[in-house]
């Protein structure tokens, strides 16, 4: 195989590989009708959101995660989803997902934990509403995007948990993540 070929299959299977980070991971496709309402707030905005997709009411000292999302305009949808170390980045291992409309950076968003232990956070600033993450030819996303600990990833490369991931103590923690746009 040629040197071009091998590279060209190294990013098929990378973005194959991201495509579970990347696509909506409901249950339901999102391009199936769903048989539920859409929330208050998702009425309010005219965006799709659903009570499943609340985040939840920020408490200092409770066991959750209190993240600041930086870098973020009032368009859209800010999505974040919250991963324990087995399976990270792929559908089975999404402990939560959570929608909001997105709002003037930066944006509070909490996420109640059922224990204290080690969690990583990926988000994206969904700008259309969409529902998805928009990529470019080359897989690398068109619209920002961030994890917990704000890796800096060089390569076409999927993060790994020991980049991205922190101890969350029963107190909770407050992180910071600074979206990055590549487009």
């Amino acid at each position: 195989m040629s040197k071009f070929t091998k590279a060209f299959v190294m990013m098929a299977v990378i973005a194959g590989s991201s495509t579970a980070v990347a696509q909506s991971t409901d249950e339901q496709d999102d391009d199936q009708p769903v048989a539920e309402a859409y929330s208050d707030i998702g009425l309010a905005t005219g965006l799709k959101l659903y009570d499943r997709d609340k985040a939840d009411t920020c408490v200092e000292g409770a066991l959750q995660i209190r993240a600041s999302i930086h870098n973020v305009s009032a368009e859209g949808i800010l999505k974040l989803e919250l991963f324990g170390e087995q399976d990270f980045l792929k559908r089975k291992g999404k402990l939560r997902r959570i929608r909001v409309p997105a709002d003037e950076s930066p944006q509070r968003i909490c996420i109640n934990l059922p224990m204290p232990g080690d969690y990583a956070v990926v988000g994206y600033h969904d700008k259309d509403g969409d529902r998805r993450l928009k990529k470019a030819w080359n897989f690398k996303p068109k619209e920002p995007y961030g994890l917990s600990n704000n890796p800096e990833i060089k390569s076409l490369r999927l993060p790994k948990f020991s980049e991205a991931g922190f101890f969350v103590p029963m107190e909770g923690a407050d992180i910071d993540i600074h979206l990055v746009d590549l487009s």
